[in-house]
């Protein structure tokens, strides 16, 4: 079972939540916020194992490439670009699909493999679980790449929950994915709940069993209100409350030091864990 936790934006609160589900659940967890993961400083895991990741990128041939351009045409990144009779690589925009070595008529292009990031892995006292944490090199834009990767590595007869990237992107689509469950973290404000609209739209496109939580509500009736002629309502509503943020800032995971957090979650989720 696999519970992905996503957000139209950043700041809703989706890291503070991920976090507090899996230690509702005791579940593995894994941060594909792989741009800047923090889920880290929560659940304080004790890493133990760090995986590099590599993907192949192209090197041309200076003695077989004739400079026809087919490759920079057929590039959907635009990773390939021509000076002259000269093809270059712009590698972070490479996602090493292979489409430049197949239309080279010279045979121009081989790969070889360039880092992506790093999988580091440990145990988390505060989950009784496995914590993996996916860190991208600066700068590059393979994100997708390296959470394919880390989405490979989970484990199906385990509860796990996915930490993914914040927005709309093919990153956060990447892991929503292998999700058996999607939960929505909404900011309740005009554009959280802009944002939260273009995310439930993706989930809905791909047929994902989903439930919303709000978070950092100032008004819980203002909420109701505004999903009182929506089909799906809010799962749960959690206040804007000055003790939540301390705890936050202190790095302590909310389900662990508020007993109604954690009983809100519990409920929640399992009542659509039980209906899987």
């Amino acid at each position: 079972m696999i519970i992905s936790v996503v957000s139209g934006k950043g700041g809703a609160g989706k890291t503070t939540l991920a976090a507090s589900i899996a230690q509702v659940f005791s579940a593995e967890f894994y941060d594909l916020d792989v741009d800047a993961p923090n889920a880290e400083y929560f659940l304080q895991p004790d890493f133990s194992e760090k995986n590099p990741i590599t993907q192949p990128i192209p090197v041309i041939s200076e003695d077989l490439c004739d400079g026809c351009g087919i490759c920079t045409k057929e590039c959907r990144f635009n990773a390939l670009y021509k000076i002259l009779n000269t093809v270059y690589l712009t590698e972070p925009l490479c996602h090493g699909c292979g489409l430049c070595k197949r239309v080279c008529p010279q045979q121009a292009i081989t790969y070889q493999d360039a880092s992506v990031g790093d999988i580091r892995s440990g145990y988390s006292q505060k989950t009784n679980n496995m914590v993996h944490v996916g860190d991208l090199v600066i700068g590059s834009t393979r994100g997708t790449y390296l959470i394919s990767e880390m989405v490979k590595k989970i484990a199906l007869d385990k509860l796990s929950i996915i930490d993914g990237p914040p927005g709309n992107s093919c990153a956060a689509v990447a892991a929503i994915k292998p999700a058996n469950l999607v939960v929505l973290v909404v900011e309740p404000t005009p554009f959280g709940f802009h944002d939260m609209q273009q995310t439930e739209q993706i989930i809905q496109q791909m047929g994902k069993k989903y439930l919303i939580i709000v978070n950092k509500a100032m008004n819980a009736a203002d909420v109701e209100k505004y999903f009182k002629d929506k089909t799906k309502k809010a799962a749960l509503i959690i206040a804007l409350e000055n003790r939540y943020h301390k705890a936050n800032l202190q790095g302590e995971i909310l389900s662990q030091k508020f007993t109604e957090i954690h009983a809100d979650i519990k409920h929640a989720i399992s009542q659509e864990l039980t209906s899987q």
